[in-house]
């Protein structure tokens, strides 16, 4: 006995540390020393992504990348999993815990416990999280646990992944009491292709269930989609309109997150899938645009037809895409280029280039930091890209305006022939937006529903962005670069099977539209065109690159 306790006193003492002396006589529990043992490497959390937004906690997962040790052989024994409340980066309270034996590395809301304000309710809606985790080695007695990742954020949902789910057909009933429908029908038609205000009247809104009295009401739509009260009127709706008949502010009210609602009438698009797909492929190369999806509307319990709800760009869209929604929103409309020509000389709403946010006595005062709700900051853009000497505008623009997105875009509205976008001859349909946080502009597209068809040349361009950007031999390249990804990415989608999807859907609702400017014939053969331009539009892009030598 006194032999084996010998050689198992050296064998330890080789293992430790450091030199450890042990008494020679029979070993204690006591008396035992881990070996060596190295942390398990901190872990990453690969789910969610990054900054993600609209988190859904019903199915929300949490996963980490595969358990790593620098000690051979150690395998994961457990982790443990941490969801914070954030202000800005920093953790304020902790509101769920869950601890796992084995090597799970991933985990659900549902198997860990909820702590403080969100015991009883869960996770609120449009909040932001931080998730961390660590992991434990599989080491005996000796197990030891790995540092902290630090906090993954992401933010909650606001209800409007209800809203805007594609696979469901929502209803939207509208009322537009008499007193409305004359003074609504007089700005129905806008004077030409120009810019052009209307005003909100009252009316209502109904939404499974839920009723919204006083709402403000206005037809939308150019000088080519543009409808009366007696045809398909396209509609946008302000939850939280400021009627100037009601004293006081009006109360802050949301539709499943949504103060404004946008119904288009698809008049120009019988496929009724046009902003559904375009919008789809913009999110996949992660440029800012609205979601859209298919609805049915009636008006003053009059069934008006199938409708596409596009997502408003107001505050709550660019704090979905921004790290701020601080920043000041300018709209461009019809052949209205970023140049000093069109800049308003005061503050005035009446020019081609409008800004979206102008201070009121109901608006909040800013943020600290916020951008004023000028059109100061334009006319600093603007002039910055003029006085941008030739040959010196690209990579020099890139220090205060998005280049990487913008070549996205211009590239896929190439590929979709988004032939009224701000690149090409109309410089219509986008809005610009500054992030003070980094001091940046990025261009966000609109009005994509007269796409997949014709051929727009990506090269036929006209907004001054891409016109300076073509005369620069290295501009050009980086511009060809990405068309070809895009179109690339285009021939590789799934586009014609989610067509495919989108038109089971919307068959038996269009057969019912009373309203639809266009027979069921004239619907099946535009959905048969869109299938040949998605096939046919790649070749005829590579056709377009070697034109011009790439």
């Amino acid at each position: 006995m006194k032999h084996t306790a010998r050689l198992l006193t050296l064998v330890l003492v080789a293992c430790a540390t450091e030199p450890v002396a042990l008494p020679d006589a029979d070993l204690t529990p006591d008396a035992f020393v881990c070996p060596a043992n190295l942390l398990p490497e901190t872990p990453t959390i690969t789910t969610p992504s990054a900054g993600r937004i609209d988190v859904f906690p019903h199915n929300l997962v949490f996963e980490i990348a595969r358990f790593a040790d620098p000690d051979f052989g150690d395998i994961q024994g457990a982790s443990e999993w941490e969801l914070w409340t954030l202000a800005g980066d920093t953790p304020i309270d902790r509101v769920w815990h869950a601890e796992l034996t084995g090597r799970a590395t991933q985990t659900y809301l549902a198997a860990g416990t909820y702590e403080g304000a969100a015991v009883g309710v869960g996770l609120a809606q449009w909040r932001r999280y931080g998730v961390r985790a660590r992991v434990r080695d599989d080491h005996d007695a000796c197990s030891q646990w790995s540092a902290w990742s630090s906090e993954l954020a992401f933010r909650t949902d606001d209800g409007s992944i209800y809203l805007f789910d594609p696979s469901a057909v929502r209803e939207f009933h509208i009322t537009i009491p008499p007193e409305s429908q004359d003074p609504i029908n007089a700005q129905a038609s806008p004077p030409g292709c120009v810019p052009y205000h209307r005003d909100y009247h009252e009316g209502a809104l109904s939404f499974e269930g839920e009723s919204f009295a006083g709402v403000g009401i206005h037809i939308k739509g150019g000088c080519g989609s543009s409808r009366n009260l007696g045809g398909k009127a396209s509609f946008k709706i302000n939850l939280g309109w400021d009627d100037p008949a009601v004293p006081g502010c009006p109360d802050e009210r949301r539709l499943h997150g949504q103060k404004h609602l946008t119904l288009n009438n698809g008049v120009q698009d019988r496929t009724s899938q046009h902003e559904r797909l375009a919008y789809w492929l913009y999110h996949q190369l992660g440029v800012p645009t609205p979601r859209a999806v298919t609805a049915n509307v009636f008006v003053n319990d009059e069934y008006w037809g199938v409708y596409t709800l596009v997502e408003a760009i107001d505050r709550r869209f660019l704090d979905r895409w921004f790290p701020t929604n601080d920043g000041m929103l300018y709209e461009g409309t019809y052949w209205c280029d970023l140049i000093p020509a069109n800049l308003p000389p005061g503050e005035e709403d009446t020019y081609c280039l409008t800004r979206e946010f102008s201070p009121d006595a109901c608006s909040s005062p800013p943020e600290p930091g916020a951008d004023p709700e000028t059109y100061d900051l334009l006319r600093a853009f603007v002039y910055r890209i003029d006085e941008l000497r030739s040959g010196e505008f690209y990579p020099e623009v890139e220090t205060f305006f998005d280049m990487e997105t913008f070549f996205s875009q211009w590239a896929l509205e190439a590929v979709i022939s988004h032939w009224d976008a701000y690149q090409f001859s109309i410089m219509n349909n986008y809005r610009v937006y500054h992030d003070p946080t980094m001091d940046r502009w990025t261009l966000i597209p609109t009005g994509v529903d007269q796409t997949f068809g014709g051929d727009q040349d990506p090269w036929g361009v006209g907004g001054v962005l891409a016109r300076r950007c073509l005369d620069e031999p290295d501009c050009e390249a980086a511009f060809a670069a990405r068309l070809q990804a895009v179109n690339d990415l285009f021939e590789a989608s799934s586009l014609s099977a989610r067509a495919a999807g989108q038109f089971s859907q919307l068959w038996p609702h269009i057969q019912n539209d009373p309203r639809r400017e266009y027979g069921e014939r004239e619907f099946l053969d535009a959905y048969q065109e869109l299938l040949e331009y998605i096939s046919n539009r790649p070749t005829r892009i590579r056709e377009h690159l070697a034109y011009h030598g790439y």
